[in-house]
């Protein structure tokens, strides 16, 4: 005789090890109001879980699930598959997880998402810093936001306008960058360095930290276009920032192949050719990766004007401004997806592509040309 374990609202009866079923009254999808049942496989509290999602869609006196319930059951399920799609950063993912761990759970976990009032939210975000409210609030938002579309509450309280902590709170950013002279100056003082891969292709590539340390020597394809040196190098993924193994890219769009042109691609082609081709560019001298970490203190103990990730802000500037290279096309050299219909379904630009617009910006201004080695 199978068991049967009843509550106020369904009973669970154990079929088997690995399934169980529920019994409840609700509307079918005619809308008749009578008995149902739901086949559960897995373990008892997969069963448990289930039963507590049906008493949220058919009883009339259930209460309102909580903050805490929302996002483990919505937000967080969805945030993984996002980021198994190439949807979202796995960085973006762990930020959300912090934030909702420290700043959002210790306040809203137990609370009931229609007792979420702005007043209360107002109080919250006051307590918190600049930066704890800006990823706090995102968080619920998000949360919030699933609660508005599976009909939980009518309105989300975090799309009002709210009073924000000081910016004062937070250390300012440095938002400088180098000219293209003034790179020259840089790259002479990197010049031998274990780390000047990964500089050439940040400084004149447009890479981010975890590109630019990502790459191995066979992956760099030397050309010579219409007189001009050139180098390809296929971006696929990004060493970790809390690693040395190499990840997914920040998004899909992200992979790319990166064009270097002139004197930086030559000196990237000369290192490639000096070490064997399964080894990274930037390599722990056993032919592994190198650790982000290790990385930054190198450029910390240089005593560089701006920080490294600058270098990739500057490329966007002096490809635009020295090189005359048109914004859409840098978008699509720097990773960024382009707006609207165009950069989701239409824009799929081929390595080809960027070495004609690369060739044809260097041709018409050299930056290198009174570089010597």
């Amino acid at each position: 005789m199978p068991r049967r374990k009843r509550s106020a609202w369904a009973s669970i009866t154990k079929v088997d090890d690995a399934t169980y079923r529920i019994r409840y009254w609700g509307k079918d999808a005619k809308g008749t109001y009578r008995r149902l049942s739901r086949t559960v496989r897995g373990s008892r509290k997969d069963a448990e879980r289930v039963r507590a999602e049906l008493m949220l869609a058919h009883s009339d006196d259930a209460p309102c699930p909580t903050v805490g319930y929302v996002w483990r059951t919505y937000a967080l399920s969805d945030m993984e598959r996002m980021v198994e799609d190439g949807d979202m950063a796995p960085l973006t993912k762990r930020t959300h997880e912090t934030a909702w761990r420290l700043h959002v759970a210790p306040r809203w976990d137990d609370v009931p998402c229609d007792a979420v009032r702005p007043l209360h939210i107002q109080q919250w975000i006051s307590g918190l810093g600049y930066s704890q409210a800006q990823t706090g609030c995102s968080v619920l938002t998000r949360i919030m936001d699933y609660a508005v579309r599976y009909e939980l509450v009518a309105h989300n309280p975090m799309r009002e306008r709210y009073l924000m902590p000081s910016k004062s709170t937070v250390e300012r950013q440095d938002k400088g960058i180098w000219t293209l002279q003034e790179l020259r100056g840089v790259w002479a003082r990197v010049r031998g360095l274990w780390w000047e891969p990964a500089f050439i292709l940040a400084a004149f590539g447009g890479c981010r930290l975890g590109e630019s340390m990502s790459p191995l020597a066979r992956d760099v394809e030397g050309r010579d276009v219409d007189g001009v040196p050139v180098a390809l190098v296929p971006i696929t993924g990004q060493v970790a920032a809390s690693g040395t193994e190499v990840v997914r890219t920040k998004t899909k769009q992200s992979v790319r192949t990166v064009v270097i042109v002139g004197r930086p691609a030559l000196r990237l082609r000369e290192i490639a050719a000096s070490i064997p081709p399964d080894w990274p560019l930037t390599n722990d001298g056993m032919g592994g990766h190198q650790r982000q970490s290790r990385l930054k203190e190198s450029w910390r103990q240089m005593r560089m004007e701006h920080q490294y990730r600058n270098l990739r802000n500057g490329w966007q500037t002096w490809m635009r401004w020295d090189m005359k290279v048109e914004p859409r096309f840098i978008e699509s050299m720097m990773g960024h997806k382009l707006p609207g219909v165009t950069g989701a379904h239409y824009d799929r630009p081929t390595p080809e592509m960027f070495c004609e617009v690369m060739v044809s910006a260097y041709k018409g201004h050299p930056f290198d040309a009174d570089w010597d080695d």
